[in-house]
């Protein structure tokens, strides 16, 4: 027999939910009414809807590998939706090593993973994202990498207007002896790079911005189209799945696709920030775990953020280390 829950706003979008996942065949367990997010069904079925009569339930292992990676997925705040969806993946299997090899698998097919150049860079990468998301350390991190590798590294800074935005870079670029230049406007930004273009890797690091005003999205795409640049956003781990969701959009509309998932030392549930890159349609590129600059941004890749979501032999709570989602 599969359990499923289901999690919707009232019991008509519940049920639909049911239908649409279990088919006409499902039998409803249990209700319960949950304050500030509707109704939670669960649902039972004698056999998965996606095999024929001949093939029969899920081996006992597998069933309790994917009972046991759902519950994982619910304690990141996975919204619904998009816990269905790698659920539905993930019981399509037949057999799987592990159950973060089974999760891996799912998301392989849902997520684009997109890791930052490690080479030179043909244009500038430009980390932007909301007040307090980690721009300025995602950058440090970056040009950290880059002179360990031997690579010129040149880093701009938009991000005038911060009270010690300037400094905090200041700092870091000087430990690195890197050059820093800052920029008030596009075309001063324009100048600012013909100084520097020829260096191996070009990073920016913007003035934050508020996703929710179009004028600052604006003016984040006029700073864009004054050098060749990518815009990376920056989004933090731990928020609200919605939230996240927004601001990846905005950011997208700004000329983001990829994403770098960032505090992830300060917050235990990742759910948001995948339900972020998802609605944003942004591929998934590096967290990061900690604020020590030389630990640097760990690439993402399907069975590391399968570690990040079920950890080895921890308790439910705990998170890998640095050392362990990189092996």
């Amino acid at each position: 027999m599969r359990l499923k829950t289901f999690t919707a706003p009232t019991m008509t979008e519940a049920m639909a939910l049911v239908k649409e996942h279990m088919g006409t065949d499902a039998i409803i367990v249990s209700t319960q009414d949950i304050p500030g997010s509707g109704v939670r069904l669960t649902a039972a079925l004698d056999r998965d809807p996606d095999y024929g009569d001949d093939e029969g339930p899920a081996a006992p292992a597998l069933q309790e590998q994917l009972d046991a990676v759902e519950a994982a997925l619910t304690r990141h705040n996975l919204p619904e939706r998009l816990r269905i969806r790698l659920c539905d993946l993930m019981g399509r299997e037949t057999a799987a090593a592990s159950e973060q090899q089974l999760l891996a698998g799912a998301l392989d097919e849902i997520f684009d993973f997109s890791p930052l150049p490690e080479k030179n860079t043909p244009r500038a990468l430009a980390f932007v994202g909301p007040p307090g998301s980690g721009k300025t350390l995602a950058v440090a991190k970056t040009a950290a990498r880059a002179v360990m590798k031997k690579r010129k590294v040149a880093v701009l800074s938009t991000d005038y207007k911060r009270a010690g935005g300037m400094a905090q870079l200041e700092a870091f670029t000087r430990i690195l002896k890197i050059d820093l230049l800052a920029a008030k406007s596009p075309d001063d930004l324009k100048a600012r790079f013909g100084e520097i273009r020829e260096a191996d890797v070009i990073l920016i690091d913007t003035a934050s911005c508020n996703p929710y005003l179009e004028t600052e999205i604006g003016t984040l795409r006029e700073f864009m189209k004054a050098v060749p640049s990518e815009p990376v956003l920056v989004n933090p781990a731990g928020i609200d799945a919605y939230e996240a969701a927004d601001i990846a959009n905005a950011f997208a509309d700004g000329g983001a696709t990829r994403v770098v998932i960032s505090r992830l030392d300060v917050a235990a549930r990742l759910g948001g920030a995948l339900y972020g890159a998802d609605s944003g349609n942004l591929s998934l590129c590096n967290v990061s775990m900690t604020a020590q600059v030389a630990d640097g941004l760990t690439a993402l890749s399907p069975l590391a953020l399968a570690k990040l979501l079920i950890p080895s032999h921890r308790a439910d709570t705990a998170k890998p280390s640095f050392s362990e989602v990189v092996k």
